[in-house]
Order: C-alpha cells, then sequence, then structure tokens
C-alpha cells in the first residue's frame, strides 16, 4: 500500500524556548521498505515580546482566559500557515501536523497540554490537521515525552545517539532492539531567560559565556536539581524550569556572563553524563540537533565532557529537525502505525497519537 507513495506535509513546531513558529514542508516517500525525506520549504516566524510574554505567562491564566488563549494562538498558527503558504505555493498539502504550545506537562497527575486549536488550523487552512500528539501516551501511562525519537528511527538510521537542544535538552540513544530517550536538563529557556537580562534574545554563540567565569557553588546547586538525579523514563515541562533552575541564579549577584558560563556547563555536565554512562561503541558519533546547536561554545564544552564525537549537521536540519519531525508524526498518525515508542516513553504499549480535524 505504502509502496512508493508520496505525502507532502507541513510541521508546525512552537518549542518552550519561546523562539517562534518553525514552520516546515516536507516530502516524504516510502521507498525499499523505508521512509525517505526532504524538506523543501522551512521558514521560522519570530514571536514579538509582548506575545512570547503571553505564552510565558499561560500557565497563571484563568480557565476562561486559557480556553481563550488555546482558540487565538490556533487561529495564529492557521494564519501563519497560510502567509507561508501564499509564499511559497507547495504543489500540494496532504495535512499539517501541529505540536502546539506545551503550558502544563504533568505526566504523573495524568495530563499534558499543548495549546493551538487543532480545529482552528483547520478551518483557517482548508487543510486536514493533526495535532494533540502527546495525551494519547500519557492515557497509557507515558510521559508522553520524549516524542521525537520515533522520527529519528525512521529518518535517521546513520546514528545511533540523538541529543536536541531547545529550552529543554534530551537525548535519544537507539539499538536494534529499542529505543531510550529522555529530557536531561534545562537548556535554551534558561540561557534565553539570562541573555535577556542583557536585553539579548539569546547569546549567539554563546559569546557572553564564554567570557564568564563558573560559579563553582551554584554549578553544584545545578548539578544536584533533583530531575538531574532522577531515572528515567523522565520529562520536564517549562514551569519546572521557572519552580527548579531559574531561583538558583536569581540568588547570585554575579555577572551574567559568569551565569552563562555556568548554565552552559551545567548543561555539556548533565549531556556528557547522560552519554557517558551508557554502554556505548566509541566509534559512535552524537548528532546535535536544535538551537542550542548553534551555540558553539555549549557544543565544545560538551565536546570536552563527553567520550565520543559530537556532530552538528547542516543548518536546515538543526534548526528545523522538530518540525520535521511533527510531520512525520503527523503522517504516522494517518497512516495508523504507532507514533509514540514505549521503550521511550514509559506508556504500557507504543502509541498511535494524535486528534484529527477535518477542513
Amino acid at each position: 500500500m505504502l509502496h512508493n507513495h508520496i505525502f507532502h506535509a507541513i510541521g508546525l513546531m512552537s518549542g518552550s524556548s519561546l523562539d517562534g513558529l518553525d514552520i516546515c514542508y516536507v516530502r516524504f516517500q516510502y521507498h525499499d521498505e523505508k521512509f525517505e525525506y526532504e524538506i523543501l520549504q522551512a521558514d521560522c516566524i519570530e514571536y514579538t515580546d509582548a506575545f512570547r510574554e503571553r505564552l510565558r505567562n499561560a500557565s497563571d491564566l484563568s480557565a476562561f482566559e486559557f480556553a481563550k488563549l488555546h482558540t487565538e494562538l490556533g487561529n495564529y498558527f492557521g494564519k501563519l500557515s497560510n502567509n507561508f503558504i501564499q509564499i511559497h505555493k507547495p504543489e500540494k498539502i496532504d495535512f499539517i501536523a501541529s505540536h502546539g504550545q506545551t503550558i502544563f506537562h504533568q505526566p504523573s497527575s495524568g495530563f499534558t497540554s499543548q495549546i493551538g486549536c487543532g480545529a482552528q488550523i483547520a478551518a483557517q487552512t482548508n487543510c486536514k490537521v493533526v495535532c494533540d500528539l502527546r495525551s494519547g501516551d500519557v492515557a497509557y501511562g507515558g510521559q508522553g515525552a520524549p516524542i521525537v525519537p520515533v522520527t529519528e528511527k525512521y529518518l535517521f538510521t546513520d546514528y545511533k545517539i540523538f541529543l536536541n537542544i531547545g529550552g529543554i535538552a534530551n537525548i535519544a540513544f537507539h539499538d536494534d532492539e529499542k529505543v531510550v530517550a529522555y529530557d536531561v536538563c534545562a537548556a535554551n529557556t534558561l540561557l534565553n531567560y539570562l541573555a535577556q537580562q542583557k536585553g539579548l534574545a539569546y547569546d549567539e554563540g554563546g559569546k557572553l559565556a564564554k567570557k564568564g567565569t563558573i560559579i563553582y557553588s551554584l554549578l553544584d546547586e545545578l548539578n544536584n536539581i533533583e530531575f538531574c538525579k532522577q531515572t528515567p523514563p523522565k520529562s520536564l515541562g517549562s514551569e519546572h524550569i521557572y519552580s527548579d533552575w531559574i531561583p538558583l541564579f536569581d540568588k547570585y549577584d554575579e555577572t551574567i556572563e559568569d551565569k552563562l558560563a555556568t548554565a552552559v556547563e551545567h548543561i555539556a555536565m548533565q549531556v556528557a553524563k547522560t552519554v557517558n554512562s551508557q554502554i556505548l561503541n566509541l566509534k559512535s558519533q552524537i548528532l546535535i540537533t536544535g538551537g542550542g546547536a548553534l551555540n558553539a561554545f555549549l557544543v565544545e564544552r560538551i565536546q570536552h565532557h563527553s567520550k565520543i564525537k559530537a556532530v552538528v549537521p547542516d543548518t536546515l536540519t538543526v534548526q528545523y529537525k522538530e518540525a520535521l519531525a511533527m510531520a512525520f508524526i503527523g503522517l504516522l498518525r494517518i497512516l495508523e502505525i504507532p507514533n509514540c515508542l514505549a521503550s521511550v516513553t514509559g506508556a504500557q504499549k507504543d502509541v498511535i497519537g494524535g486528534a484529527i480535524y477535518l477542513p
């Protein structure tokens, strides 16, 4: 049924770092018993500072305002998708898959919440929409995260270890038997919070951090955060970063450069500890993607602490791998192939996750 079948999809990704909406138009083909992909067009629409603050503070809204923002965000995503379509004029769109914006992630309490109403996106674009990708896994006792490893399993077969550095750093280990993946620690959400205190959206290339001096007492506190000592499966939400990581930095009066240097060292040490603890072929390589892969100083520190080579791919893959993943997860949902792996999330079984809205 799938042989040589071609699908065209748009993936939408809005991550915990709140940089903006990543939009990725991709062609998928099933050929020689494997999926192949090509990113045809991609773009990132940055949020305004005011809109970014609305999303950042969404967890404090009343139920009425929260529901209203859910609808407004879906409407906004639909309009941004239409703008993308008008500019790039894709030849065909079989569906749009949207991750939404995570506001609450509480799998231990049985729920996760990604806002951005899929019905609104479908109505705006007149396209089939796949959304709410995590809730099915959580309903079966899983963490609902990470969900990208299923994409790595099918599309990135040349690598066995994957690190994504977005708002949160997460890692995946693939072998012939199963895939194990989990969140490691706070990442760009924390780094951007610090850079913003210098009037910058982010620390480009890690240049500020490289000028700083590590605050070792703070580094020790960071490495002893309870989440960092937990065993997987485990996952983080943005609310945990604001409750567990950021208050530690706010206690110190040192310079932002010193705080950034300390944050980078913490992330690098946590990643390296995770990688080095695995029984791995030391000839393996770790593929690093996400916005943090463009932070040269952070990658340098990860390489310093790790026993294996760190590889940063082409810029398109670095920046849009997660949007690509959402499109592919949406494709698996439509094909009714499991798109959440129990070995990753701890769920009772592999789950076909996602709600579908028809235009």
